[in-house]
């Protein structure tokens, strides 16, 4: 048999005698381990964390999120001191907003543009989403989007998160609407999808354009930066009383004063409402100014308070020449001298058409040569025709209702016809009249103290577009802008 020296060594020193121990020693032994159990159960922060670490932003902001759910910073502080075993400085592990865990990094992302004819359920299922998800997923959007509105061109962003020895999991989409608003839908722990509608905030300031129109009013909105919605706002609020096509010439000038929206980092991301207008043409100056009442009701004025919307609109159609004037002409296709009693407007097949003012509905349906026809009567004894339709909107039948500037059709070419464009007539009583001569009632006269708070709201628009200069510029909103004689949203 053979020993290893080492071992009978160390059992021989394992079987020594042992020396007896002291006990004062023993006591303030006892008592120190103690005290160092004391300082790690209530002080373990303070001897591991850096003396002067800075919170980062992420944690200040958890922070401020669990404040606002207890009640407030002071008070949390406050019981946090109390509490045994607190520390006010200790980093908090807090969650974060499941919406940033649906969106953010570390996820596969495919973007996928709606082409014609498409739909959520088939771009879906394109993606790889079982039936009953995808239809699920549609159930959960209608709540803040119908997926019928869905529209070519439009972008669908799908998020997906990598499986260790499976196909990618389905996360959620984000559908942009505008540069400020998006569709969100997310998968929950519970696999279930939870849909919401995401708005960024927007801060509004004022803007001004001016310019001359040397060849049309569009090339020198462009000239001078103006954006396109604006200048149709001006040529909505004009159309009452202006006729683009015939009363507008070089020399002529404008003034608009407007909102634009920025970011937090001042960039302009969108257009606004039209607060206030100068159109100079042929030796007249014709101001309008925005105002809203009370309830909240939002309309343009001339400068004595008297609405510039009338019973009956020139032009009931936004972006349009006029092609053919009333009075006598030489039919197109018929081939001889005919009188023409309406207006004719080219445009795009598809461009809507608006009602000229309120009325009801007489008749909507096929009718000879106007081909799809609507005819609608107005207070006053006035009547409107609306010809060549490819189509009518939505609810156009006899007896219905419309609003002034309601969509009732869309312009084609149908009945006798060599192009789209959209057929306009006015009848008063039994006689039609030139729809451009047609001078009829102001919609609305304000009144009273109605009409002062009006003066008040028209001086403080001029005193803004005085104070951004003489060029397009940009500013702030004067807070008394704000103080509901005038108002910064759209009509």
């Amino acid at each position: 048999m053979e020993y290893d020296y080492r071992s009978r060594k160390d059992s021989r020193i394992n079987f020594k005698r042992k020396k007896k121990i002291n006990p004062a020693k023993l006591i303030v032994l006892l008592l120190g381990l103690l005290a160092a159990y004391l300082l790690l159960s209530k002080g373990s922060s303070y001897l591991f964390a850096p003396s002067a670490e800075k919170p980062t932003a992420q944690k200040v902001a958890a922070r401020a999120d669990i404040n606002e759910m207890s009640g407030s910073s002071a008070e949390m502080s406050e019981s946090n001191a109390e509490m045994p075993g607190s520390n006010a400085d200790a980093e908090i592990a807090v969650p974060l907003d499941p919406w940033d865990l649906a969106f953010g990094a570390g996820l596969q992302k495919k973007t996928v543009t709606v082409s014609s004819g498409d739909t959520l359920i088939n771009i879906l299922l394109d993606a790889g989403l079982p039936n009953p998800e995808a239809y699920g997923l549609v159930t959960v959007m209608k709540d803040v989007f119908n997926p019928a509105d869905l529209r070519q061109g439009q972008e669908l962003v799908l998020s997906f998160a990598e499986e260790m020895e499976a196909a990618p999991l389905f996360k959620g989409l984000c559908l942009k609407l505008d540069v400020d608003r998006e569709v969100q839908v997310m998968r929950c722990p519970d696999q279930e999808f939870q849909a919401r509608e995401w708005v960024r905030e927007l801060e509004v300031r004022p803007a001004r354009a001016a310019a001359e129109i040397d060849s049309s009013l569009y090339e020198a909105a462009v000239a001078a930066d103006l954006p396109l919605q604006i200048l149709m706002q001006v040529v909505r609020a004009y159309s009452y009383d202006i006729d683009f096509q015939r009363d507008i010439h070089p020399g002529d000038r404008f003034e608009v004063l407007y909102e634009e929206k920025i970011d937090e980092k001042g960039d302009v991301l969108k257009s606004g409402g039209l607060l206030h207008a100068v159109l100079h043409t042929r030796g007249r100056t014709l101001p309008i100014y925005r105002f809203e009442n009370a309830k909240g009701e939002a309309d343009f004025f001339d400068e004595q308070g008297k609405s510039v919307r009338k019973t009956l609109m020139v032009t009931p159609i936004d972006g349009a020449r006029i092609s053919s004037r009333y009075g006598m002409r030489r039919h197109p296709v018929q081939g001889y001298n005919k009188m023409h009693r309406g207006l004719d407007f080219a445009a795009p097949t598809g461009t809507p058409i608006m009602a000229a003012g309120d009325g009801i509905v007489e008749y909507a349906g096929r009718n000879g040569g106007y081909g799809n026809y609507i005819r609608i009567r107005h207070p006053n004894e006035y009547k409107t025709v609306y010809g060549h339709m490819s189509r009518y909107a939505k609810g156009m039948r006899s007896g219905a209702r419309v609003r002034q500037g309601d969509t009732i059709g869309y312009v084609g070419s149908t009945g006798i016809s060599t192009g789209p464009h959209l057929h306009y007539e006015v009848q008063h009583g039994k006689k039609t009249v030139n729809p451009a001569s047609v001078k009829t009632p102001p919609g609305r006269t304000l009144e009273g103290e109605e009409l002062q708070k009006f003066f008040l709201a028209k001086k403080l628009l001029e005193k803004t577009y005085v104070s951004l200069g003489s060029a397009t510029q940009s500013a702030r909103l004067p807070e008394d802008l704000q103080d509901g004689s005038g108002s910064s949203a759209s009509p």
